[in-house]
């Protein structure tokens, strides 16, 4: 469980009104703790059940096995998911000759059927599950991202896209390297003829949806920042806008790695989009060029050498009851002295925005989704499926697991080489939450304005734990009737109970007032608060 605290106590006068409406409010960091005592913000790991939901096991996928690069919609009443096929024999040093996206669904979002759909031919049948790319024989597809578009102005017959990296064949007319796929269902795909340009770069798998706020698409890309001069190089993440998904501008990067992930080499940071190392002459041993460009072998990663011990292999950004959250699939690969068997490994870790751009990784940064025990499908290899799915009262992450590290090498304690698509959960909301332990804390808001008749919150007391809610005026003088000790406590674990005082639960004669909120807690955690209408 990752921790990060906060003990603040700031002077209530002049503090801005937030108009927080009648939408939810997260307590993903201290934007709403104006002042506490005994209060730390805590990530959440969710629950990793490591069960076998997808994998390479249909008649056609004999010679296949999964990549990472999947997404997963909740829609009418179903889970459905496009997952990323390799298949074939590769060449030495070239992709496999298939490589593309393959649909399944699921009623219970557990069990997932594969239906045969006659679009894609290969190996002499059209009897299989694939979608894209409908001519294998011109194309592969790497790092397809598949989204419904929420733009109030697309086209029914383009209503979901794919955002992808491509490998045109030669002979095939086709360019890249990124390219737009539309359909009207997601089952029937085209590729769109207009080429994507803006872009810096979008290595492996992008993540995009339509933004409300910028009243554009907002996409987020994979690229390389590198000096070739002495030989090293990260991979970092970029924000990008667009009015059509063709043609980007606003590139920036917004996640990558830093000081903190640099501590066993040498400091760096970013300067005007580039990499800029302090003291390179004093790289350790182990740190600069590689010969060749690989580490050891020749099967390992054959990239520069990064400058920190770790990087981000993709964005993994979506938005989520109004701030952007990402699951960041990390790479770990170094090398240097005492290293005997240089790593090549995946897991994921956390990090929050509240526009987007500016993003921070809360607490120690510890993973939220970890590598399985050795021997396990999961124990190389961790990487999140683009957006996690509500059922009930829980958010379910699916993610790729396996047993090859990105070198390739198996896991020795494994049977056999395996990719297999299972799933996290986590309570809903409980990315993040304000835990107080049981000698107790408090929280002071900054002065909110609301709609609405009643109070909820997503808590979580166990047995022995109370919330209780004080409002106040804006000058942090208690409201007659919505007091401390007129508070009724809140033992329970739910995501969704009502706040009450002796009086009821009614707060609309305070609606649209500035108002503060007081949480006195004990052996509790806060995750978020919500103004609605009974």
């Amino acid at each position: 469980m990752n921790v990060f605290i906060y003990c603040l106590m700031l002077s209530t006068a002049g503090a801005q009104t937030i108009d927080v409406g009648s939408r939810k409010q997260l307590f993903i960091d201290h934007k709403f703790i104006e002042s506490a005592e005994g209060i730390r913000l805590t990530v959440n790991q969710p629950f990793q059940t490591r069960e076998r939901l997808v994998s390479a096991d249909a008649p056609w996928e004999s010679d296949a096995h999964l990549g990472v690069y999947s997404t997963v919609i909740q829609e009418n009443g179903k889970i459905r998911m496009w997952y990323d096929v390799r298949a074939g024999v590769p060449e030495p040093g070239k992709n496999p000759p298939y490589m593309g996206l393959a649909y399944a669904e699921s009623k219970d979002g557990i069990h997932f059927e594969k239906p045969v759909l006659n679009i894609v031919e290969r190996n002499g049948t059209k009897r299989n599950n694939l979608v894209f790319p409908t001519d294998p024989s011109k194309i592969t597809v790497g790092g397809g991202t598949v989204w419904r578009d929420d733009n109030p102005n697309a086209l029914p017959a383009e209503r979901y896209k794919s955002w992808s990296k491509v490998y045109p064949k030669p002979g095939s007319g086709l360019r890249g390297p990124h390219r737009i796929w539309t359909s009207p269902d997601g089952i029937h795909w085209k590729l769109d003829e207009r080429l994507v340009t803006g872009l810096r770069a979008a290595d492996t798998q992008p993540s995009w949806f339509w933004d409300p706020r910028a009243n554009r698409y907002v996409g987020y890309s994979r690229e390389w920042v590198r000096d070739r001069s002495i030989g090293f190089g990260a991979r970092m993440a970029s924000y990008n806008e667009s009015d059509d998904m063709f043609r980007w501008d606003s590139v920036q990067f917004v996640l990558g790695p830093d000081e903190r992930d640099a501590a066993a080499a040498a400091p760096m940071l970013i300067d005007e989009q580039k990499i800029v190392v302090k003291g390179e002459d004093v790289l350790p041993p182990g740190r600069g060029p590689r010969a060749g460009g690989q580490i050891g072998t020749a099967t390992q990663d054959a990239v520069l050498t990064p400058i920190t011990p770790l990087d981000f292999y993709g964005p993994g950004v979506f938005p989520y009851e109004g701030v952007y959250l990402a699951l960041i699939p990390v790479f770990y690969h170094w090398s240097g002295e005492g290293v005997t068997t240089a790593p090549s490994t995946f897991d994921v870790q956390f990090a929050i925005s509240r526009d987007g751009r500016h993003f921070t990784r809360p607490g120690p940064r510890q993973p939220f989704l970890r590598n399985g025990p050795a021997g396990s499908f999961d124990s190389k290899m961790i990487y999140p499926t683009l957006r996690p799915v509500r059922m009930g009262n829980e958010l379910w992450i699916y993610y790729t697991g396996t047993n090859h590290d990105h070198s390739s090498r198996v896991d020795p304690q494994s049977p056999k080489n395996e990719a297999v698509i299972s799933r996290a959960i986590l309570r809903l909301d409980g990315f993040v939450s304000a835990d107080a332990d049981y000698e107790g804390g408090s929280i002071l808001t900054p002065p909110l304005r609301f709609t609405g008749s009643q109070l909820e919150l997503n808590v979580d007391t166990s047995g022995g734990g109370v919330v209780r809610v004080e409002i106040m005026e804006e000058s942090g003088k208690p409201i007659p009737g919505f007091r401390l000790h007129d508070a009724e406590e809140i033992t329970t674990n739910d995501v969704k109970t009502v706040v009450r005082w002796k009086n009821g639960g009614d707060v609309s004669s305070l609606a649209g007032k500035p108002v503060r909120l007081r949480f006195l807690m004990r052996s509790a955690k806060l995750y978020a608060f919500q103004f609605t209408n009974k």
